[in-house]
């Protein structure tokens, strides 16, 4: 435990996503999140489906002063059918679709009312500091995936996993 904070790590399989990204301050993150996603989500039944737990990808720190940019990514069953769908209407919402690939995810579970800035920060130094107690590397930026649906839940109910992609082995 790190504070109130349990962290674990799961690995996550290689997964085709669409994207849209973003540079955005952290006020208009929230407002952001919800449209990007719905925009993906909806585009994703041209693509097979969603596929997987929708996330938002930390390119650089968002906050007051910084603006990213920020990513949403939605997983989705068909690759050919994305790359098609990004050809034909992708530069709409200036979106992409790549290849997510398999990794490993140090991450820790926060209900809806822990989302809001600033309280997700605590989350996130949670998460910081078991990676370097535990001698892990970064491998990619930190994210936030949104794995409940997010209108129907209370404000203490699970809704997001605050995560680093990391290498190496965990401490026992």
């Amino acid at each position: 435990m790190y504070g109130k904070f349990v962290v674990e790590t799961v690995d996550v399989p290689a997964q085709v996503v669409i994207t849209e990204k973003r540079h955005t301050l952290a006020d208009e993150l929230p407002a952001w999140i919800g449209a990007s996603l719905g925009r993906l989500e909806e585009a994703a039944r041209a693509c097979g489906g969603v596929a997987g737990a929708p996330f938002v990808v930390y390119h650089a720190e968002v906050s007051q002063e910084s603006d990213g940019p920020a990513e949403a990514c939605v997983p989705v069953a068909d690759e050919t059918a994305a790359r098609a769908w990004a050809e034909q209407r992708g530069r709409t919402w200036e979106t992409e679709v790549r290849v997510e690939p398999a990794q490993r995810l140090a991450s820790t579970r926060i209900t809806k009312a822990q989302v809001a800035h600033p309280q997700i920060l605590a989350a996130f130094e949670a998460v910081e500091a078991w990676v370097a107690e535990q001698g892990l590397e970064y491998a990619g930026p930190c994210r936030e995936v949104y794995f409940a649906d997010w209108d129907a839940a209370g404000p203490q109910d699970p809704v997001c996993d605050v995560a680093f992609p990391v290498r190496g082995t965990a401490a026992r």
